[in-house]
């Protein structure tokens, strides 16, 4: 296993990602969907920043602070990565609303994204001989779950709110 290859490899899907969210955030008129592309956008900056760190430690160039593992060992909640999308969300109520088909498109490239990336960070983090490779990949590879989770859950909201206030919300049904 080349462990810098695979760190290489790393840094560019993130890259890609967040171009992809980036620019998708920036053409959609859903806010909903603006506001969490956008967000995962920034969560790849810091996944491309983290990983460029990791990098640079096994070239040489640059020492991990004796806390970086710490630091990134514990990937946000939930609760934290929905924050973002929801105060974006917030902003970007005015605008219109895109078609359907292309929201949907657009979230299952993005699933598409986040499932690879889960992926190849699980198949690293159980492969990899280094310790501090195993956590810290283990670590994005829960993110990159939790960021697939999120687009799902977004995405069954825009396409069937109802079915999901009753799923999520737990509504009764009277009759």
């Amino acid at each position: 296993m080349d462990i810098k290859a695979d760190v290489k490899f790393s840094i560019e899907l993130e890259k890609k990602g967040y171009a992809f969210y980036r620019d998708t955030a920036a053409r959609t008129k859903n806010p909903l969907a603006a506001s969490t592309l956008s967000s995962l956008a920034e969560r790849e900056q810091v996944h491309i920043e983290r990983i460029m760190e990791y990098y640079l430690s096994l070239t040489g160039e640059q020492i991990l602070r004796s806390d970086w593992l710490k630091e990134v060992a514990v990937p946000p909640t939930r609760a934290q990565l929905l924050k973002p999308i929801l105060l974006k969300l917030k902003s970007l109520l005015s605008k219109k609303i895109e078609t359907t088909a292309e929201i949907n498109e657009a979230y299952e490239i993005a699933e598409g994204l986040e499932r690879d990336s889960f992926t190849l960070y699980d198949q690293i983090s159980k492969k990899s001989a280094d310790p501090t490779a195993q956590k810290f990949y283990a670590s994005l590879a829960q993110e990159e779950r939790e960021h697939y989770a999120i687009l799902d859950e977004t995405l069954q909201y825009l396409n069937s709110p109802g079915d999901w206030f009753r799923k999520e919300e737990r509504w009764i049904v009277e009759g």
